[in-house]
């Protein structure tokens, strides 16, 4: 195996805060973020080419049991791990992009984007700051702001995301609250 991430591996105990890339059980390359579930065990997986050698980890909240659904495997030319901070989760929230105040007449609404909030996406996987933009058809964009203007996520109004708002956002003040 890949003695790089072979190091990097025996370096993590259960219960450390990692941020991992690798494959899910039904073979999806999958970013993960939280809590190692259990120790990581080297493992034979199943891929398109076939079998290969990897590590077996389960990600997931503080408390919870590895399962089927936490269970990720790193292979050593596709996949990372590396033991990360903990999140301050306070600001960022898992709801809907209509939450967001995105609608098909909104202009330059920006957010934080902390990727799809999927079952097993117990956190943000990434930090990107994006503009939405609604596309056609129902459909929205979420482009990074930075030079590059690249796309990063594209969904529906009811799709589920991690997301945040920018620290500068306006903040709406109810009338006869001051």
């Amino acid at each position: 195996m890949h003695t790089d991430l072979e190091a990097t591996v025996a370096a993590l105990n259960a219960g450390d805060h990692v941020h991992a890339h690798g494959t899910d059980s039904r073979g999806v390359d999958t970013p993960r973020a939280g809590y190692l579930l259990a120790p990581p065990r080297p493992e034979t997986g199943q891929r398109q080419a076939g079998r290969a050698e990897g590590w077996l980890v389960y990600i997931g909240r503080r408390g919870d049991a590895p399962a089927l659904s936490n269970r990720l495997m790193i292979y050593p030319d596709t996949g990372r791990i590396a033991h990360t901070p903990e999140q301050d989760l306070s600001l960022w929230r898992a709801t809907t992009l209509r939450e967001t105040g995105a609608s098909s007449r909104a202009r330059n609404l920006r957010i934080r984007f902390g990727g799809p909030a999927t079952r097993s996406a117990v956190e943000p996987t990434q930090d990107t700051t994006v503009c939405v933009t609604y596309n056609t058809e129902g459909w929205y964009s979420l482009d990074a702001v930075d030079d590059s203007v690249t796309q990063v996520f594209e969904c529906r109004i009811g799709a589920k995301i991690w997301w945040a708002p920018l620290p500068d956002a306006p903040v709406r003040v109810l009338p006869g609250t001051l």
